[in-house]
């Protein structure tokens, strides 16, 4: 063997993704053929993905109204803060002042 035909006697190594990616291709290939298989698959995945998103939107809509219920009640305590502090500062000022 020479330098010019040397890497032709070398072994090929190709990496274990590529066959991997190869099989699943022929596998997904084979899938699609049967169209009773793929429709009764595409049923499923809507079925599965209408009962995700409707779960979610429930789950969405509790955290909403415990978050508005959250909300209100903030208000309220803020509120209640903020006339106290008023008052304090009135008397306080008051106090200050001499009456």
């Amino acid at each position: 063997m020479d330098k010019t035909t040397r890497h032709l006697a070398r072994p090929t190594r190709r990496p274990i993704g590529r066959s991997l990616t190869a099989a699943a291709l022929v596998a997904s290939a084979m899938v699609m053929g049967a169209p009773t298989a793929s429709a009764n698959i595409k049923q499923e995945a809507r079925h599965v993905g209408h009962s995700v998103g409707r779960a979610t939107h429930d789950v969405g809509k509790k955290f909403k109204h415990a978050g508005l219920a959250v909300g209100h009640e903030a208000k309220k305590v803020g509120l209640a803060i903020g006339h106290a502090a008023k008052a304090g500062g009135l008397a306080f000022w008051h106090a200050v002042k001499g009456h």
